[in-house]
């Protein structure tokens, strides 16, 4: 990399710095994006699109940082991906089986995660046939808009570069839109659904769903008291910093990903050569991990100081790939949006609810509010629905959300994995019948576990 190319990135990164500074003032004081919960790094991000050279033209910003910002995310996902294993902790024996909704639960939504990808892969089957040319992938991006967030929704243009396809672009770009209507969408049909549930007596814990902390609306602490610690200091300011120490084995795991992608490809090894060297790297921390557990040495590692640099960087990326987003391509279709995302309501609340009805044991609405939010927006739009119903957390509810959200992870893990290379070579009808078994899959499984229950 030259000097010149940093010099790009350095710019680039500044652009973004500057968007999220403002997104973060604009979040704290206007009341429209307090009610939507928008992250600054979304806000941020539609204002850089609107008054960038893809909109209004206000912003002169060069080529070069456009492109750089562009191939931001599909880059930097490396930091997040590669960071999942570290900090994990082992779940006591049998501790996991004695969460039997923690589990429905993630069978629940693990269900719900396939059925978007095949409503995505349906609609492009359907406009297909109706005379609209649809570009091959589309279908992965609304799961991973909704389901993933706009974190993991940046990856898509990256992961599809890499396939070789010449339309990564505009697949991340409406990714990344599919994110937005998914998290205000969510937003607002989960408050819906509390205040609905709530004036007819089913919540247990909640009389007021709106009476949230004020720095649930503002994003930022009033006082110095309240602010959370962000992380254990584990080392001694003489030999390394901790955030230093902590990006240092996360580095070691994305260099050993891109070593071992390196080899594959080089001796060409059957059966390995489609996987991204995203996937390598957090198969590398795994080991690094098991490792480090091993030595002992697990205490100079904090599962919050990985957390905020996960955060950190997906605040970056996320507000690069919105105002890089290249509008007029997204805008050729808008009709398989719309008519996607309506689907993707319709079909992730009403399924969430009738099945979490049906198979959770107890206090069902307050653990159905954050798979809604998780499928509509990010884990942590999940939290605050699940705030609004149990603001004490007397319940099991969130317990219960973080196991299932984390039996999710592994399967949509696997499926970035193995879907995109699948539907590059087969095409969106292979790609949907191949989701809409693994929905039967785990809803035979769902019934498998219920069963187990009762007997």
């Amino acid at each position: 990399m030259t000097g010149s190319q940093i010099d790009v990135l350095l710019k680039t990164m500044a652009l973004v710095g500057t968007l999220l500074l403002i997104g973060t003032f604009l979040r704290a004081k206007v009341s429209l994006f307090q009610n939507l919960f928008l992250p600054a790094c979304v806000i941020g991000g539609i204002i850089g699109l609107i008054l960038g050279p893809r909109m209004l033209g206000v912003l002169l910003i060069s080529d070069e940082i456009m492109t750089t910002a562009s191939n931001m995310p599909g880059r930097f996902f490396a930091l997040i991906i590669a960071a999942l294993p570290m900090c994990s902790q082992k779940l006591k024996k049998g501790e996991l089986f004695q969460r039997i909704d923690a589990i429905k639960l993630g069978i629940i939504i693990s269900l719900i995660s396939a059925l978007q990808f095949a409503i995505g892969f349906l609609t492009n089957i359907v406009f297909t046939k109706l005379g609209l040319e649809m570009y091959s992938g589309y279908g992965l991006e609304m799961m991973l808009g909704f389901c993933g967030g706009h974190g993991t929704a940046a990856t898509v243009g990256g992961i599809l570069q890499n396939l070789g396809q010449d339309y990564w672009e505009v697949a991340q770009g409406m990714a990344m839109t599919f994110s937005t209507i998914g998290m205000v969408g969510g937003i607002m049909i989960g408050i819906t659904v509390i205040n609905i549930v709530s004036r007819k007596g089913l919540t247990n814990y909640v009389k007021d769903p709106g009476a949230l902390p004020k720095e649930m609306k503002t994003g930022l602490y009033s006082t110095v008291d309240e602010c959370p610690s962000a992380g254990r200091i584990t080392t001694a300011g003489g030999s390394i910093d901790t955030l230093g120490l902590h990006l240092a084995l996360i580095f070691l795991s994305v260099g050993a990903g891109y070593v071992i992608n390196y080899m594959i490809n080089t001796y060409q090894i059957p059966g390995l050569t489609y996987l991204s060297s995203w996937f390598w790297m957090l198969m590398s921390m795994y080991v690094i991990w098991f490792a480090v557990r091993k030595l002992n040495c697990e205490q100079y590692f904090d599962a919050n100081i990985k957390s905020r640099i996960q955060g950190c960087v997906t605040d970056f990326i996320v507000t690069a790939a919105i105002f890089s987003m290249p509008i007029e391509m997204i805008a050729e279709y808008w009709l398989p949006l719309l008519t996607t995302s309506v689907l993707g309501f319709v079909v992730t609340v009403s399924v969430l609810l009738f099945l979490d009805k049906m198979y959770l044991s107890k206090d069902w609405i307050e653990k159905s509010m954050g798979p809604l939010g998780m499928l509509t927006g990010d884990f942590i739009t999940g939290v605050l629905l699940t705030r609004m119903v149990d603001p004490d957390f007397k319940s099991e509810a969130m317990g219960d959300f973080s196991i299932a959200y984390s039996i999710n992870t592994f399967y949509c893990v696997a499926m970035l994995a193995i879907l995109f290379p699948f539907v590059v070579k087969r095409g969106a009808m292979a790609a949907m019948i191949f989701t809409v078994i693994h929905a039967v899959i785990f809803m035979v499984a769902l019934c498998l576990v219920n069963l187990k229950k009762k007997g």
